[in-house]
């Protein structure tokens, strides 16, 4: 038992503290998406940095997967901050934008991956950057 408690404390220092941010929020679908994404955008970073192309363009499609199964779900902070009617219509328009956006920034990343277009995929990181600061500004709630 105690080895399973130090091994558990050990983890918990090593993670860094955003994963431990979410609170009542991170045990969503959607939180399980974005963590999924997250892990995947390591991955991906890897691979392209060691020329591993074929690997990187796979590592997209498991990230617009999960770009996609987000589109169904609704951000937990809509029903926490009680939208209703033709303003969580709206919010929830935004949120979808976001995400289609961010689609396309990871289909065009897979482009420059497949032609070795160095320059477009370091300009495509910074979008992918980009975008998860615009979704994490206006749709993360802070739990």
């Amino acid at each position: 038992m105690n080895k399973a408690f130090f091994a558990a404390m050990t983890l918990s220092l090593a993670l860094p503290s955003s994963v431990f941010a979410h609170g009542v929020c991170g045990h969503t679908d959607l939180h399980g998406y974005m963590i999924g994404i997250k892990d995947e955008l390591k991955l991906l970073s890897s691979d392209v940095k060691a020329g591993n192309n074929d690997e990187a363009v796979g590592r997209i499609d498991h990230i617009v997967g999960y770009l996609e199964k987000s589109h169904d779900v609704i951000p937990h902070q809509f029903s926490s901050d009680h939208l209703e009617g033709a303003e969580l219509e709206e919010k929830t328009a935004e949120y979808k934008k976001v995400l289609d956006d961010t689609i396309e920034v990871f289909n065009n990343l897979e482009v420059a991956l497949a032609s070795n277009d160095s320059a477009e995929v370091r300009k495509l990181f910074g979008k992918i950057g980009e975008q998860r600061n615009i979704g994490h500004r206006a749709f993360k709630e802070d739990c």
